[in-house]
């Protein structure tokens, strides 16, 4: 099995292909959180919260694992060029403090924590999220 990825991974249209599957997954990630925190910031309060967020959170951690599945794998095709890349390592940081950060509004009552620190949390996690789109367009050219 490890000899059929290996071959895989070499193929010289698998970077591109799991950097369109990457892509995939961040629209999904990135749609989803962006609607459920715009809807905690307050707008579109007629939207049930718990219902939006039934929709929204399944769909960002769908496409969070499309772009872990799909980066682990470009990483893996180009690991020594990668990870001394300063725009990749910044990425990673990123995208632990944006866990750390929602696993923090989860545990304080996500949805239902429809307070003050709630919406500072979501504006956190919108802006740790565009500096990780960032970091990776800048990967390519740092």
């Amino acid at each position: 099995m490890w000899s059929t990825m290996t071959t895989l991974v070499a193929h010289p249209w698998a970077y591109p292909a799991f950097s369109v599957v990457h892509l995939i997954g961040l629209g999904a990630l990135f749609g989803g959180l962006l609607i459920f925190e715009l809807r905690t910031l307050g707008l579109r309060r007629e939207l049930d919260p718990s219902s939006l967020a039934r929709l929204a959170i399944p769909t960002a951690l769908a496409g969070f694992g499309l772009c872990a599945v799909s980066g682990a794998a470009m990483f893996a095709i180009q690991p020594q060029e990668l990870w001394v890349n300063p725009a990749l390592r910044i990425k990673v940081a990123l995208i632990a403090l944006a866990g750390l950060n929602a696993a923090w509004f989860h545990c304080r009552g996500g949805v239902r924590a429809q307070d003050r620190l709630g919406r500072w949390q979501c504006l956190l996690s919108l802006g740790i999220w565009v500096a990780v789109i960032i970091c990776g367009r800048w990967i390519a050219f740092v």
